[in-house]
């Protein structure tokens, strides 16, 4: 498999030839979707990354000037990341580890379809290969004084049902094709707004129980501040 190179506004990334990498460098660096005019990396800011994928959201933390700690259970996405960190001379913790709301040590890893690994799993399992990884609890990863993002594909479902420490800011993406329950969804936007000032969420006509095979993307971003 080929590794190619791209870069934007400053930032250098390289990318595995015909997989999803590139995808999410467009997605989180060219398209900057995880920053809003209300949500914004700054300077001094410590990120938890969780579901670092191959780099995209660590590169854009460092280049605001913030720091990043990353947990990402692929060891080949790993590699990615060292690579991009180093292209860049920039450094960040790297854990290889799954996050999860329970305490299993260990649990497989399912690849996503089409060598779009961005859409790994622990929680669907898509019919292709898979492999063990290494978990850890997110009480320990997880404070009340964390910025966190969190795009681990169904895992962050169970973590945010049964949190009980709020990070100070938090942006996670819902993946709808893990679970289609819209109500599940609406439960849990309504619960973190005890816990936050502005919950920014998508809401879906209350006609709908469960997100529809015809809508796309099947995931949506939840913005948590005060």
């Amino acid at each position: 498999m080929r590794v190619l190179q791209t870069k934007h506004n400053g930032i250098k990334f390289q990318y595995r030839e015909g997989t999803s990498d590139i995808k999410s460098f467009k997605e989180v660096v060219v398209r900057d979707v995880y920053q809003r005019r209300y949500f914004k990396i700054k300077e001094g800011d410590h990120w938890l990354d969780l579901g670092g994928n191959v780099g995209a959201f660590a590169l854009l933390v460092l280049s605001k000037g913030a720091t990043v700690e990353i947990y990402e259970p692929d060891p080949f996405s790993c590699k990615m990341i060292e690579n991009n960190l180093k292209l860049n001379n920039w450094d960040a913790e790297i854990n290889q580890m799954a996050v999860i709301a329970g305490k299993r040590k260990r649990m497989n890893m399912y690849v996503g379809n089409n060598q779009n690994v961005w859409r790994n799993s622990l929680y669907r399992d898509w019919g292709n290969e898979k492999f063990s990884v290494d978990c850890i609890n997110y009480e320990n990863v997880i404070t009340d004084k964390s910025l966190v993002k969190m795009d681990i594909e169904g895992a962050e479902m169970g973590i945010l049902e049964k949190m009980k420490a709020y990070p100070q800011k938090m942006v996670f993406e819902w993946s709808f094709d893990i679970d289609k329950s819209l109500t599940r969804y609406r439960e849990l936007v309504e619960k973190l707004k005890d816990h936050y000032s502005e919950v920014r969420a998508t809401n879906f006509d209350e006609s709908y129980v469960l997100w529809q095979d015809s809508w796309f993307p099947p995931c949506t971003n939840v913005y948590c501040f005060d």
